[in-house]
């Protein structure tokens, strides 16, 4: 018989929602209307119901401030801010019309 019970990931413990993330990235939190939200290093992006929707979301989480908690090892998922394209495209210049394109920050 085959088990159905999932792999569990190791977590770190529950930080206060005072204590902000370190790094970006996606993290589980109490609080809000997903379980997941996106850390961008500013602020919490949208709440998701799973990680992979968390990292998708562009607007602001409507709960800033809620208890959070991470990985207690590096994630094998691709990082959330360039979604693992290595690059950030900031769109282009508005004087010049140059490509405003460079290395991810967070890789």
């Amino acid at each position: 018989m085959k088990s159905t019970r999932a792999a569990t990931t190791a977590r770190t413990r529950w930080f206060d929602a005072a204590v902000l993330p370190a790094r970006p990235g996606v993290y589980e939190r109490r609080g809000g209307s997903g379980r997941y939200a996106c850390w961008d290093g500013a602020r919490w992006r949208g709440d998701a119901d799973g990680a992979a929707a968390a990292a998708l979301q562009e607007s602001a989480s409507s709960v800033q401030r809620a208890p959070w908690r991470g990985l207690a090892e590096a994630s094998a998922q691709a990082c959330s801010t360039c979604r693992g394209h290595t690059v950030v495209d900031r769109g282009t210049d508005a004087e010049t019309g140059a490509d405003l394109i460079g290395e991810c920050p967070d890789c």
